[in-house]
């Protein structure tokens, strides 16, 4: 089963903001402003990639090439589906009605399921014949972010600032510190 996924609109909000971070790293100087966004980015990016969520509302696209894929939305937590769309059996791309699925968001992974008395329509045989545009996130501001998140990343900034270089003796600079991965784990969701 093939899928891929796409950002079709990025998140705007950072989960914390310059003068947050910078307090909480007790930094008063305007030096590092860029430096400090950067790791904020960076850290919310990686603490991301770890969990397999998006922590502020970000629409994106998945791609698949059978229906079948949809028993698993790559990222959490799902807010709504704006559409599936797929291409038909004579390769025109047409939107499924809403009234032919149900999305599963209580579920983690977040899932598509026929409804009751519905069936998948046929397929062109094509790469990428199907595309979900779905929103996900936890919400538009930073707050509402679940706190055990943000205190992940606020380690991960914190640990990466202090060790700025490269190579430290004995471990990787660059790897979420222990504290923030136990922190996470409560929220990492698995996708098959």
């Amino acid at each position: 089963m093939i899928r891929s996924l796409s950002v079709h609109t990025a998140a705007t909000t950072p989960v914390f903001t310059t003068d947050q971070m910078k307090a909480f790293l007790k930094v008063d100087t305007t030096a590092d402003d860029t430096l400090i966004d950067n790791l904020v980015q960076a850290a919310t990016e990686s603490c991301q990639v770890y969990t397999n969520r998006y922590f502020i509302d970000t629409v994106v696209i998945q791609y698949s090439d059978k229906w079948e894929a949809l028993s698993s939305l790559y990222k959490s937590p799902v807010d709504s589906v704006t559409h599936v769309k797929y291409y038909d059996s004579d390769d025109t791309l047409q939107t499924w009605a809403s009234s032919n699925y149900i999305v599963d968001s209580s579920y983690e992974p977040a899932r598509i399921t026929l409804a009751v008395d519905k069936s998948f329509p046929s397929l062109s045989d094509r790469a990428n014949a199907i595309e979900v545009k779905y929103t996900v996130g936890y919400g538009t501001a930073s707050t509402d972010v679940p706190e055990g998140i943000r205190q992940a990343v606020l380690l991960c900034v914190g640990n990466w600032y202090a060790n700025r270089q490269s190579v430290i003796t004995g471990r990787t600079a660059t790897e979420l510190p222990l504290s923030s991965q136990y922190l996470l784990d409560q929220y990492k969701v698995q996708v098959c």
